[in-house]
């Protein structure tokens, strides 16, 4: 799978996901979660696990970051395929696709830059509309859960709009109450919330040591 393929897909879906922040239960809870995107983007040390569909099937994602301008990314396919290292120190990046570090083309460096900085940076006005869902436990943990609001698409020729509706996809994001930060965030069908598209678990670690790798490919 193309570094350049598998990273704007996960960009694309990281976008379209979003983030939180606590608030009373089925109240509009926009703000809040625009909150959240903020806050989580404040952190020193963040890691980021994804599990997901890309356009070459389905793949797990860890990625780490230690603000401002340090990215550690490990893309490994679940089918066939070798796993992708990146790091990211400041503008330059480093790829190892299992023979070994180089340094990233010019645009594929420029597309990790940028990843990074979108996936940290979090635009205010890209959250979205959520509603407060209450406290769930998830994975013996207890989590505030939120729910995408975002209007349908207009319905296809011939199709009802409660049709429609109940195609769409369900995002769900999950705040930890105890410290204030994103805990998971998901995309997933209805009734099959169990076996999400897309899913992402965040932790924040005291401490991220990310560097330069030091066995360069020349």
């Amino acid at each position: 799978m193309g570094l350049k393929r598998a990273t704007t897909s996960v960009a694309a879906m990281a976008t379209a996901i979003g983030l939180l922040a606590a608030a009373p239960a089925f109240a509009d809870c926009s703000t809040e979660v625009a909150l959240g995107v903020n806050s989580q983007g404040k952190q020193k040390f963040l890691r980021k696990e994804t599990s997901m569909i890309t356009e070459a099937g389905p793949a797990k994602m860890v990625v780490e970051y230690a603000t401002p301008d340090r990215m550690r990314q490990i893309l490994t396919p679940l089918t066939e395929g070798k796993p992708v290292e990146s790091v990211v120190v400041g503008d330059k990046a480093w790829t190892n696709n299992g023979e070994g570090w180089k340094v990233s083309p010019s645009h594929e460096a420029d597309q990790l830059v940028q990843f990074m900085i979108k996936s940290i940076a979090q635009v205010y006005q890209e959250v979205g509309k959520f509603e407060c869902t209450g406290l769930e436990t998830i994975d013996g943990r207890e989590l505030r859960g939120y729910r995408g609001l975002d209007e349908p698409p207009p319905s296809a020729p011939g199709q009802k709009p409660e049709e429609k509706i109940k195609n769409e996809a369900i995002r769900m994001v999950y705040l930890d109450p105890k410290t204030g930060l994103p805990a998971r965030s998901m995309l997933g069908r209805p009734g099959h919330m169990d076996k999400p598209i897309f899913m992402e678990v965040y932790t924040y670690p005291d401490t991220i040591v990310i560097e330069p790798p030091k066995d360069v490919v020349k």
